[in-house]
């Protein structure tokens, strides 16, 4: 069972805002008056404690500066959260435009614990664009997930995807999922593989690759036709995907990061400007191991029937009872509602099966090779 606090920032005029939350009914809300000023104090205070390198970053001084900023002297905060005890899950939605996306909200902390590692209930800040946006409901079948690593030949280090794929169907193996692997890395043979499929087939794009925000805007490192880097921005990722699924991941640095102190928008807040509905990114640079890890663990909750703020906060306690260190910069984007479960739980009644596998080969010279269907990993065409 999920809640969503949703905690939206209102401009009231050039120095002060309204600090509002309301659970379900948006005309239900309290609020208290916020000096504008302090919105760039923490900014200040964030890039100097949080934005620098990750080894000395002080996530709880932080994550407490930004608690007690929302909390206030009158508990603001604290009581609706103390409210939702025996809730399975509590998102807190929070506003995040313009400069409020460049605040590290992951790691809001009480004074005892990150908010992340709360168990009753578990506690997941989400970056909330308020659009009109139902939650959806959970298909009954298991999670299908269309999966393309970028590698190109001219970017390094090369790209271990082949080992990120095998720890997401070991993760999900008692709870089986259907991962389709585009194995080319290549945006326009996205688009041609996407024309096979119905709206709504796959619940999830984990685009896996290298990123970075360069001088024209941040970019994902897809390839080209022939396997060299080609720089796609927000707008060449959507044209690939001609009906997008509930949720991408872009599982690449920088695609959660808001530049120039949340002057640019970051990948994923573009995809959300241009029809996406949940966007997962990551903050910062990122190490390779701890960026399979997560998606392995976020997909072993997604496959199980949870909510997407569920998995994420479950992913988030796995990382951090393994010491990762970039656990907080995983980020989920979201416009309009909280996504429900993507699908149901393996034992609802009259739950399809996941498709079975093709066995087909076709010949490679005098070599037998799996098709399409079945092929897990990578295939670079021969010259």
């Amino acid at each position: 069972m999920q809640k969503v606090l949703h905690i939206q920032i209102r401009p009231k005029d050039r120095d002060t805002a309204d600090l509002r939350y309301f659970f379900d009914n948006p005309n239900d809300f309290k609020a208290r008056t916020l000096n504008m000023a302090s919105v760039e104090k923490l900014i200040d205070e964030a890039e100097k404690r949080y934005y620098v390198h990750q080894i000395l970053a002080d996530l709880t001084g932080t994550g407490k500066a930004l608690y007690n900023w929302l909390d206030g002297e009158d508990r603001f905060l604290t009581e609706p959260i103390n409210a939702c005890r025996g809730t399975e899950t509590l998102a807190l939605a929070i506003s995040t435009e313009g400069k409020l996306a460049h605040l590290p909200w992951e790691v809001l902390h009480d004074g005892n614990l990150f908010l992340a590692q709360r168990k009753n209930p578990v506690i997941v800040p989400v970056r909330w664009q308020d659009q009109n946006t139902g939650p959806g409901t959970p298909v009954n079948r298991p999670l299908q997930v269309l999966f393309m690593a970028c590698s190109p030949t001219d970017v390094s280090p090369p790209l271990d995807f082949e080992d990120e794929e095998a720890r997401i169907l070991r993760a999900t193996k008692k709870h089986p999922m259907s991962l389709t692997v585009e194995e080319s890395g290549c945006l326009n043979e996205l688009r041609n593989l996407m024309d096979y499929y119905e709206p709504g087939y796959f619940d999830v794009f984990h685009l896996s690759g290298h990123a970075n925000i360069t001088d024209d805007g941040p970019r994902f490192f897809t390839e080209s036709d022939m396997g060299r880097v080609s720089p796609a921005s927000a707008e060449g990722i959507m044209d690939a995907l001609p009906h997008t699924p509930r949720v991408i991941f872009l599982s690449g640095c920088r695609t959660g990061e808001a530049a120039r102190e949340g002057g640019v928008p970051s990948l994923a807040e573009e995809l959300l400007e241009l029809g996406a509905k949940a966007v997962l990114g990551w903050g910062r640079s990122v190490l390779d191991t701890e960026a399979s890890d997560a998606a392995a663990e976020l997909y072993g909750a997604l496959s199980k029937g949870y909510e997407m703020a569920r998995a994420l906060g479950e992913t988030w306690q796995s990382l951090i009872k393994n010491n990762a260190r970039d656990w907080h910069l995983l980020r989920l984007y979201v416009a309009g509602d909280v996504p429900a479960p993507l699908v149901t739980p393996l034992k609802t009644g009259g739950r399809a099966k996941v498709p079975r596998a093709s066995l087909a080969t076709r010949l490679f010279g005098k070599e037998k090779v799996p098709t399409r269907e079945n092929f897990i990993g990578r295939r670079r065409y021969v010259l």
